[in-house]
């Protein structure tokens, strides 16, 4: 399912090492790891303080899961560079409770009624936050607990605040039930955190290209180098002028224009290489 669909479907979360089992959650709060890539990653690992959370040597093995030393704090959550960390609590006789992490903007409330989505991105179920923890040392990664219907405690992983998105998207929900969301306030550049009011902002004060706006605001200097966040620019900047995105001028392309693989280098027989490093660059 992972390699086909992108994500893991429940029956593939039951049979992996980060999966504390029925019985447990059952009984109280404990991490559920969805982690099958072999991948060199041990965030979780270390964020752990009881060690409920074991990958061990080598690094790319699977995260394995004590049940009996997790206590349910959440500091793995927001750790998890791949958000494959979950807490679930299906003890409770009503509903369960679902602690996930969340990098949207605006942050939801707590008590707010939210859409609870599948692993697919999929509206499931009406959901109620319970809490929001936003701490400096979760490095801008908020950890929300929400409650949902009892039953589906393993089937929500992520939320909506767009009612409008979820009604358009759900044909037997009426739109008019659900407020407005204010896209303006969400994140476009989300490595500098600038969000769509700020950009339309720059270009309404005289910006008509994506470097002019990146110079304004520092868009596309972060990780992603732009990768994630130009074309969106673009479109908003189209969209302000009245243009279309093909007439916006787009941002200047820096080397390297894109990754290289180390093959391109290991690749290369030992005299390629030599020559390669005696170059006078």
């Amino acid at each position: 399912m992972l390699a086909k669909n992108g994500y893991l479907d429940l029956e593939e979360v039951k049979n992996i090492p980060g999966y504390p089992g029925e019985e447990v959650l059952a009984k109280k709060k404990c991490v559920v790891v969805e982690c099958e890539q072999n991948i060199p990653c041990n965030p979780c690992e270390a964020a752990c303080p009881h060690q409920a959370i074991t990958v061990g040597e080598p690094i790319t093995n699977l995260p394995v899961v004590d049940p009996e030393k997790c206590i349910g704090c959440g500091l793995c959550v927001a750790r998890c560079p791949g958000q494959a960390c979950f807490l679930v609590d299906q003890s409770k006789e009503d509903y369960d409770l679902v602690t996930i992490p969340y990098e949207y903007y605006p942050l939801p409330e707590r008590d707010q009624e939210v859409y609870g989505l599948s692993r697919d991105g999929r509206f499931l179920v009406k959901a109620t936050v319970v809490r929001v923890v936003w701490t400096k040392a979760n490095d801008r990664t908020a950890v929300i607990e929400i409650k949902v219907p009892k039953g589906y405690g393993m089937e929500v992983r992520n939320i909506s605040t767009d009612g409008k998105r979820i009604a358009k998207e759900t044909p037997d929900i009426e739109a008019d039930n659900f407020p407005e969301s204010d896209d303006n306030n969400m994140y476009v550049c989300r490595c500098e955190e600038i969000t769509k009011e700020e950009v339309i902002r720059a270009v309404r004060a005289g910006a008509t290209s994506v470097n002019e706006v990146k110079r304004l605001l520092r868009t596309g200097m972060g990780l992603c180098q732009g990768r994630n966040c130009s074309k969106t620019i673009e479109r908003i900047i189209a969209q302000e002028l009245g243009v279309s995105p093909a007439k916006v001028p787009q941002a200047t392309k820096r080397g390297p224009v894109r990754p290289v693989k180390l093959t391109a280098y290991t690749s290369l027989d030992i005299e390629a290489q030599e020559e390669m490093f005696e170059h006078d660059w």
